[in-house]
Parts: C-alpha cells; sequence; structure tokens
C-alpha cells in the first residue's frame, strides 16, 4: 500500500475558562474537537486513506516540525483574534513557517480569522451582531468554479457561529463567498491556502449544545445540513493530497 498522507489537525477551541466543557458531555470525546474532526473525517471514508494527527494548541501541547505532514486543518475558536493569547502567537508562528512550504492548508471559522489577520486583512467585530445558524452563503463567479464548493448548491446553506468577521481578505486573496454581514465569507489565499468562516464539519447537534446552556432562543436557527462535511474532502482532493475515487480506481 502507498504512503498514505499525514493531515495535521490544529484545535484551538477556547482557553481554559472560556467555556464549561461539561456542556458537551453529550458529543464524542466530551469537549476535544479533534475527536470530532477524526470522527468526521472517518465518515467521509478516510480511515483507511490517511494518517491523522491531532493537536489541542490551546491547551499547551507543541505544534509539530512541518516536516512530515502534508495538509493542515485550522479549526474554529471560541476565542478572538484580537485576545493575545500565548498559544495564538504559536499558532501563527507554525502557519508562518506552514506558508512557507507550499503545502495545503484549511482554516474554518476563527482559522479563517487568524489567517486573514496574519496574511494583512482585517478581522473586527460584526456591526450587526452574531451570526448564529444554518444560512445559505452565495458563491461568487470565482467560487462556483472552484474545487472547493465541487457538488454544492450556488447558495449552499452552511452552519455559522462567530461574533467577529473578516472585513477585509488579505491582499491577493480571492472572495469565494459571501453573505449580507460577511463580505469574505469563504477565501483562496493563493498557494494552496484556502478559509472559511463557516463550519463544514459541525452538525445542529454540536450548535445545539453550544448555545443550549448560553442563549437557547438560538437553538432553533439551526436545522440539520446533510454532507456538508464534503468541502473537507473537496479541499483534500482538489489539493492532490487525496486522488479523486475515480483517480484511486
Amino acid at each position: 500500500m502507498p504512503d498514505r498522507p499525514t493531515i495535521l489537525f490544529i484545535s484551538q477551541l477556547g482557553g481554559q475558562g472560556s467555556y464549561d466543557p461539561r456542556s458537551f458531555c453529550r458529543m464524542p470525546g466530551g469537549d476535544d474537537d479533534t475527536e470530532w474532526m477524526r470522527l468526521c473525517l472517518s465518515s467521509l471514508g478516510l480511515d483507511e486513506r490517511i494518517h491523522y494527527r491531532a493537536v489541542r494548541v490551546h491547551l499547551g501541547e507543541a505544534l509539530p516540525d512541518p516536516d512530515g505532514i502534508d495538509a493542515v486543518i485550522l479549526g474554529g475558536s471560541i476565542a478572538s483574534v484580537h485576545d493575545g493569547e500565548e498559544w495564538q502567537a504559536r499558532t501563527q508562528a507554525f502557519l508562518r513557517a506552514w506558508r512557507a512550504t507550499g503545502r495545503p492548508w484549511l482554516g474554518i471559522c476563527g482559522g479563517h480569522q487568524l489567517a486573514s489577520v496574519l496574511e494583512g486583512g482585517t478581522v473586527d467585530r460584526n456591526p450587526h451582531g452574531l451570526t448564529a445558524g444554518s444560512y445559505p452563503v452565495s458563491l461568487t463567479a470565482a467560487g462556483q468554479g472552484h474545487f472547493l464548493f465541487d457538488g454544492f448548491d450556488p447558495e449552499q446553506a452552511f452552519h455559522f457561529s462567530n461574533y467577529d468577521r473578516v472585513v477585509s481578505p488579505p491582499p491577493g486573496a480571492v472572495v469565494l463567498a459571501t453573505r449580507d454581514t460577511l463580505p469574505a465569507a469563504a477565501l483562496d489565499h493563493g498557494g494552496n491556502w484556502y478559509s472559511v468562516q463557516f463550519h463544514p464539519e459541525a452538525t445542529a447537534d454540536l450548535f445545539g449544545i453550544v448555545w443550549g446552556t448560553r442563549d437557547p432562543a438560538k437553538v432553533a436557527n439551526y436545522r440539520p445540513l446533510p454532507f456538508t462535511e464534503r468541502l473537507l474532502l473537496n479541499f483534500l482532493t482538489g489539493t492532490a493530497v487525496l486522488p479523486t475515487m475515480a483517480e484511486a480506481g
């Protein structure tokens, strides 16, 4: 069997005290979102096609050397990119090193924002307030022809949960999707880097847990969205980290 690519998931869920871990008791692995991502990738049939590695940077775990890693996924965060957490600085340092390799990267929600700031974009609090719910995006012309959105409708719905937003994309980045209050809901940064404000990997049940204790009225904003996790597979096949099923034979 050929060597399988190594996919690194970086968890930056939130620092100690930023949430109550007990609220995630119904999730597999509790509040460990590296387990959530593992199960998500498993649901895409990737158990035998990849090596999965994970680091919980917000808990002080060390980020690895980029050597030996084929693609990186950076998860969302309860923290704002402007919080100045020590682990956010370490993550940005890793991203600088990773960017230099030219290998593929996908940022989700807080990962989308962290990389946008790192690359010269602007992230601010959304003056329209919190975006929390299952809402459609509008694919731009670039987005409609982009592999990241293969198999999705031009106004596909995804799960959102964010206070901040990317206001100005980094120089050279191409906007792939927008919403009425989100001018950059998905970006192609160039050089094998992509990021999305929404959560393709998450479920309505997860956000029912997230908002069930914080603001129960928000739970009704979410609905099941079958197979949005396809975007993760599109990322891996579109960047040639994995062959398509047709190519794999």
